[in-house]
């Protein structure tokens, strides 16, 4: 049906309410056709690394973070193919997933201008791989110019139109989430931690110092708790304190999945309280990173620091290998060493020569060496390594072969570089 407005004349059908700039007309039969195809499980995985990349990039090594981005984005992927295809209207999308997402970011406190942009990030690359995928359609029906450039603009109209409905209503549940997350206590306390972090001590004020609830300028320890919700680790926290016997404690979230927990003495820690605080954690089986006594505002940061530079060691050791367990004062040497790659593997190198390779065999000779060097003989060595004597002997003969020197000769030098090429291994791996 057909009407004349100012000499023009207006097919009414395709005519919007000027109130409302988006389409919610009925695709055209190529669109829909289109949409049965469509890959969505790859554009999920495209969308998911994107965003990982270049929104959430403090957040990428949070699995816990990204199984919800991920989530988000499949039930979005899932439902604007559903739209297009004609098989849901668009009032009806379920949008649970992508909500609850809304509300996480408003939890870990990610500024809504990076939500935001996550979103024109996700529906750009989205748009991107449909318009790509409806062209080949199009190109194999051997459609007319008017009806390819109807469909694809009509495909495009749509997903704005699928995105402002989106975006509107994460919006408003991310505002909402983050408003009531402000007044509360634990937030306001998290607020305060923050600050603390970034070394602003001069603002918190009695009150503030109150809220805390925490001696700040006490002893401090801090354990880091890599794989513990933030409701766990507060749990946790008790128990470690009445075991340490520490005065206070105080929790704070990394990340979904990654806390940390301060306990507080008000005199100095001692080797009994640090003993019993680890034997807690290798009681219960909980994988931790334990700092060394620090003191007062500039210790309570410090803690923090030991515990993550423990970590990127625990990922060097790689997951089967590290302790569940590693004290700050096991690992200090690692941590040193790990302070420049460069130099690392240049020392490595020097001192191993053709026993620093990552084959099998001089990971053998590298074991074999290392054992003999902890337990003082080729009996001990053997025993441990559950080896004859005798094939001990020959791997050290061998080892001293390929290093061309005696192994006694720089016998400091030779562990200190066996226990750094297993970090550089793993690293290595880990990155890869």
């Amino acid at each position: 049906m057909f009407a004349t407005r100012d000499d023009v004349l207006v097919d009414v059908h395709s005519v919007q309410p000027e109130d409302d700039p988006f389409d919610s007309r009925p695709l055209p039969p190529s669109v829909r056709e289109a949409a049965a195809d469509f890959d969505v499980p790859t554009m999920v995985d495209v969308v998911v690394e994107r965003c990982s990349r270049t929104v959430f990039t403090s957040h990428r090594r949070d699995e816990a973070f990204v199984e919800r981005l991920r989530a988000s984005v499949t039930q979005n992927g899932y439902a604007l193919r559903d739209v297009l295809a004609g098989r849901v209207e668009l009032e009806d999308v379920r949008l649970d997933k992508v909500l609850s997402f809304a509300t996480v970011q408003a939890q870990l406190r990610i500024p809504q201008k990076s939500m935001q942009r996550s979103y024109r990030v996700s529906f750009l690359t989205q748009w991107e791989m449909w318009t790509a995928h409806l062209r080949r359609r199009i190109e194999r029906a051997g459609l007319d110019r008017e009806a390819a450039c109807d469909a694809l603009a009509h495909l495009t109209r749509v997903i704005l139109t699928y995105q402002d409905h989106v975006a509107s209503q994460v919006a408003e549940t991310y505002t909402r989430d983050y408003e009531a997350l402000s007044r509360s206590r634990a937030h306001v306390r998290q607020n305060l931690v923050r600050e603390l972090l970034r070394g602003q001590d001069a603002r918190l004020t009695a009150s503030d110092l109150a809220i805390l609830a925490y001696q700040i300028d006490g002893h401090h320890v801090a354990v880091l708790l890599p794989a513990m919700t933030e409701g766990a680790a507060t749990q946790l926290a008790d128990g470690l304190r009445v075991a340490a016997k520490a005065y206070q404690t105080l929790s704070y979230p990394l990340a979904l999945s990654s806390n940390v927990v301060w306990l507080c003495r008000l005199d100095p820690w001692q080797p009994p309280n640090l003993e019993a605080l680890s034997r807690v954690l290798t009681d219960i089986a909980v994988t931790a990173s334990v700092s060394d006594p620090q003191s007062g505002m500039g210790g309570f940061r410090v803690a923090l620091r030991q515990c993550q530079e423990v970590e990127r060691v625990r990922a060097a050791w790689g997951a089967l290998n590290a302790p569940p367990v590693i004290r700050y004062a096991d690992a200090g040497l690692e941590v040193l060493l790990l302070q420049n790659d460069a130099l690392a593997r240049a020392f490595v190198d020097t001192e191993l020569g053709p026993l620093a390779a990552a084959t099998t065999e001089a990971v053998r000779l590298r074991e074999t060496l290392e054992a003999s060097f902890r337990f003082g003989s080729h009996v001990a060595a053997a025993e441990h390594l559950q080896l004859h004597e005798h094939t001990v002997r020959n791997r050290l003969q061998k080892a001293e072969q390929l290093l061309g020197r005696s192994l006694q000769e720089r016998r400091t030098e030779l562990q200190v570089a066996i226990r750094l090429v297993r970090l550089l291994h793993g690293r290595e791996s880990f990155e890869g």
